[in-house]
């Protein structure tokens, strides 16, 4: 039976699917009636984020989304805040004064989540909790083009301060970028991470709230709004 997807404030919709798009093409969406969420691993499934879209649905469903980035354009195309798409059986349909589209789906059980316990994840305790801008990343995007010999980054505490390291620890005469990111009393050694993932982190907001685990080798970082949540779960490299 054919049910409405009443989709209440467009732009930030299409923001949603695009932070899901830049870690995988597809994805499992749950919807219930107090939003809509995903979970999803890059291709080397260094990386898991959660997301959520918050938002008033009157329904409970799953839809099996092959193609984000088309979905995404399809819904770029539509004007006005609030979009009604209709599901259906094996496709997504909206009927417009002025446009149509059908956008078809993956059969149910086609596409597999990541098995990772987000619950877990969340009662861990860490070594270290840092706040941290989009002006790092943006530093940290900059000082690879310098330190490109290498795709790691370190976090660790030296000095009073939580600092990332762009070089390889495990290579001599590497070139290395090092940044300060805040003031902290705790205790953290080395923890490498693929800069690969750094560079897929969206920035819905502009701040960033970063958690790690050593015993675990699990890097959390959350960048949330009011309307979008996006949990960040990396897993750390060897030296």
């Amino acid at each position: 039976m054919p049910r409405e997807l009443r989709i209440k404030n467009r732009n930030e919709f299409l923001r949603y699917l695009d932070s899901v798009s830049k870690i995988n093409d597809s994805a499992i969406f749950e919807i219930t009636p107090s939003g809509m969420s995903c979970l999803v691993s890059s291709i080397d499934n260094t990386l898991v984020m959660l997301s959520e879209f918050k938002s008033d649905f009157d329904i409970t469903t799953t839809i099996n989304v092959p193609d984000i980035k088309k979905f995404q354009r399809v819904i770029d195309t539509l004007s006005g805040d609030e979009v009604t798409l209709i599901i259906n059986s094996n496709n997504l349909e909206y009927k417009g004064s002025d446009v149509k589209f059908k956008y078809h789906l993956f059969e149910e059980g086609f596409l597999m989540k990541p098995g990772l316990n987000v619950d877990k994840i969340r009662s861990f305790k860490f070594d270290v909790s840092f706040d941290f801008s989009r002006d790092i990343i943006q530093s940290l995007l900059k000082g690879s083009t310098f330190a490109s010999e290498t795709n790691k980054v370190y976090f660790y505490t030296e000095g009073g301060s939580v600092k990332a390291d762009l070089t390889d620890k495990a290579r001599h005469n590497t070139d290395n970028y090092s940044l300060s990111i805040c003031d902290s009393d705790a205790e953290l050694k080395d923890t490498p991470v693929n800069f690969d993932n750094i560079r897929l982190l969206s920035a819905v907001s502009n701040e960033y709230k970063c958690n790690i685990n050593t015993d675990y080798g699990v890097v959390v970082i959350d960048n949330d709004t009011d309307c979008i949540k996006l949990k960040y779960i990396i897993s750390s490299l060897t030296q």
